[in-house]
């Protein structure tokens, strides 16, 4: 997810961290820093909302705000590596 990280602009991450506002607790969708994002993707770990296995959540998230980058990347055969830190 770091490295899914490092292909969001500042307003790419604010734009996900609305659209994920349901799923996350308001004190993380209000942080779009880095580690705010790194938070939230782990929040979404928690909730079993996301996994090493089904990443589809934020793939379709990604879609949505147009990081069509990011989803294809997380859409790759090696997904477990990106939940590596």
């Amino acid at each position: 997810l770091l490295k899914i990280h490092d292909l969001l602009s500042d307003q790419d991450r604010a734009r996900l961290h609305f659209l994920l506002g349901d799923d996350v607790p308001r004190y993380l969708r209000d942080d779009p820093s880095l580690l705010g994002t790194i938070r939230m993707f782990e929040s979404l770990l928690d909730k079993a909302i996301i996994s090493d296995e089904d990443c589809d959540y934020l793939i379709e998230a990604f879609d949505k705000i147009q990081c069509y980058d990011a989803a294809k990347r997380l859409k790759g055969p090696v997904r477990s590596n990106y939940f590596e830190i």
